[in-house]
């Protein structure tokens, strides 16, 4: 079986009392004994406390990333204590699109098997992913997964004077990999953004500024 795979999972978007004034969110990204979608079971302790990780573009895109993470485990999943860069145009965008997403929300995570073995798990022939390299988590529109969720989500209060801009927009990089940009269409990120601020003139509401 191939040693570089992709997970996802979706799950509900519980906001905190500040969340338009941080900036860090917790998702649980995946959940242990579990058969999910690719038949794979993943095992407690699978994940390496404590591993620093990007958090990565709509789609696992691959232009600059959008925030970074800590990975956390317990006996039942794991999730990543994380933050996106507000000081740039697509981490704010994420941000906004994470929070007006709410419950139907699906993270991703790219990894790469260091220990596996198949067997079987409640009667049924799975692959054991017993260690694991995570290389980046990634919001995602649909996906393979069981059973996560973002936790919480808040927006960094600015430590300097006024309000800081976000950096020009980077170019992005084309790419194979579903979700990423390079060719002058619209990202799935700038769709969805779209959509909230026809929804936001049609209520009445000023739309926010980037």
């Amino acid at each position: 079986m191939p040693n570089k795979k992709r997970k996802t999972y979706q799950g509900t978007l519980i906001f905190k009392a500040d969340a338009d004034e941080t900036g860090q969110f917790t998702a649980t990204f995946a959940t242990f004994n579990v058969i999910d979608h690719d038949w794979d079971v993943t095992t407690p302790g699978a994940f390496k406390e404590g591993q620093e990780v990007l958090i990565e573009g709509w789609n696992h895109d691959w232009g600059p990333p959008v925030g970074k993470g800590i990975i956390h485990q317990d006996d039942e999943k794991a999730w990543v204590e994380g933050q996106f860069f507000l000081d740039t145009k697509n981490g704010i965008e994420h941000y906004r699109v994470v929070k007006a997403v709410g419950e139907i929300q699906e993270w991703s995570y790219t990894f790469e098997i260091e220990n596996g073995r198949f067997g079987q798990f409640e009667g049924e022939d799975v692959y054991f992913l017993e260690a694991l390299d995570v290389w980046g988590v990634a919001p995602v529109t649909r996906g393979a997964g069981i059973g996560t969720e973002t936790t919480s989500i808040k927006r960094e209060k600015d430590s300097g004077e006024g309000t800081p801009e976000p950096d020009e927009e980077p170019s992005q990089k084309s790419g194979e990999d579903e979700g990423e940009a390079g060719d002058g269409k619209p990202s799935g990120v700038d769709l969805i953004l779209t959509q909230i601020e026809i929804m936001e003139l049609e209520a009445g509401i000023e739309p926010a500024e980037d």
